[in-house]
C-alpha cells in the first residue's frame, strides 16, 4: 500500500512539473508575439489563434519558425 502511494505521488508530481512547463512553453510564445514589433497585427492576430487553437504543437511551431521571420 506505501509503494503504491509513492509511486502515485511520484507520478503527480511529474504531471504537475509537465504541466508548469507546458504553461510556460505557450506563455513565453504569447509573450514573444505580442512583444515582437516586426510582424503587423493580423499576423499577431493569426498566431495567437494558432496559439490557442493547438497550445502544444503552435507555441513549438512559433518558437522555432515563426519569431525569426518578417512578415
Amino acid at each position: 500500500m506505501l509503494l503504491a502511494q509513492v509511486e502515485s505521488n511520484q507520478i503527480a508530481i511529474i504531471i504537475i512539473i509537465a504541466a508548469v512547463l507546458w504553461l510556460a512553453l505557450i506563455l513565453a510564445a504569447l509573450y514573444h508575439i505580442s512583444r515582437n514589433n516586426s510582424i503587423g497585427f493580423s499576423v499577431k492576430v493569426l498566431w495567437f489563434i494558432i496559439i490557442l487553437l493547438a497550445p502544444f504543437l503552435g507555441s513549438i511551431i512559433y518558437l522555432i519558425w515563426g519569431k525569426n521571420k518578417k512578415f
